[in-house]
C-alpha cells in the first residue's frame, strides 16, 4: 500500500519547516544594532546639526552602542567631558562615530568646535 502526501500535508509540512527555520535563526541585539540608513534617525543615534546634538539626551541600556551621525556642513567631535571618557576625533559631514557604554551612569559630551553643541546619554 502506498501513502501519498496530500496538498495539505504538504502544506503544513512547509510551514511547520518555516517557523522552525525562523525561530531558530540568531536574534539580533537591539541594543547594538545599527542606526537605519536612508534618512531616517536610528534608535540609538544622535545627528550632529549646527544647531546640536539631536536628541541633546538619550537614554539607554548597559552595553548599548550609540552611534552619532555628522548631518552638518561642518566638522564637528563627540567629546566626552570627563577628561578619561570617549572622544571621537574630527567627525568629517557625513561620517559617523560610535562607543559602546558598558556601565550606568550620566555621561555628558561636547562638541569640541562649538562648545555650545552638548549633549547627555543616560545609561541605565
Amino acid at each position: 500500500m502506498k501513502t501519498r502526501l496530500t496538498p495539505c500535508l504538504l502544506l503544513f509540512a512547509t510551514i511547520i519547516t518555516l517557523t522552525l527555520t525562523i525561530g531558530c535563526s540568531k536574534a539580533v541585539n537591539d541594543y547594538n544594532e545599527k542606526p537605519i540608513i536612508g534618512g531616517i534617525q536610528g534608535a540609538n543615534e544622535v545627528w550632529i546639526q549646527g544647531s546640536g546634538f539631536i536628541p541633546t539626551s538619550l537614554t539607554v541600556e548597559v552595553n548599548t552602542i550609540v552611534y552619532w551621525t555628522n548631518k552638518d556642513s561642518k566638522d564637528h567631535t563627540v567629546t566626552s567631558d570627563d577628561a578619561n571618557g570617549f572622544d571621537s576625533g574630527n567627525i568629517e559631514p557625513g561620517s559617523d562615530y560610535n562607543h559602546q557604554f558598558t556601565s550606568r551612569g550620566i555621561f555628558p559630551y561636547h562638541c569640541k568646535y562649538n562648545f555650545k553643541i552638548t549633549g547627555t546619554i543616560i545609561v541605565q
